[in-house]
């Protein structure tokens, strides 16, 4: 058995952050694994950012489709990236992303439980 489900019928929510909002491509009711916990497509708008945070027990991949920033963990170490990057949160690790762009950043974000 399959699902389909175009991503533009899926509505734009808030995200748990202070700004930004993304679409929940898929969360833990459309996949059986138990380690899956959500693939998501995250806007964040120019000069804002996710600020620093961890996801408990959950591994985070990041991919970024479009946009420029900084990314930084808890011990002040930054990258910058941009469209093509690809960032992976251990479980756990604190981390903040930044837009320092003058356009909306958008990512795509796997979430995958680490236990």
């Amino acid at each position: 058995m399959f699902s389909k489900k175009n991503i533009k019928s899926i509505p734009i929510e808030e995200t748990p952050h202070s700004t930004g909002s993304r679409k929940m491509i898929a969360g833990k009711p459309d996949v059986s694994s138990p380690y899956f916990e959500a693939f998501t497509y995250g806007y964040l708008p120019a000069n804002e950012k996710w600020e620093l945070h961890q996801h408990e027990d959950i591994v985070e991949i990041c991919i970024v489709i479009k946009g420029v920033g900084v990314v930084r963990d808890q011990q002040k170490n930054e990258e910058i990236f941009e469209s093509g990057d690809r960032f992976i949160f251990q479980a756990n690790t604190f981390h903040e992303i930044e837009n320092t762009s003058k356009d909306i950043a958008e990512f795509y974000f796997i979430r995958l439980k680490s236990r």
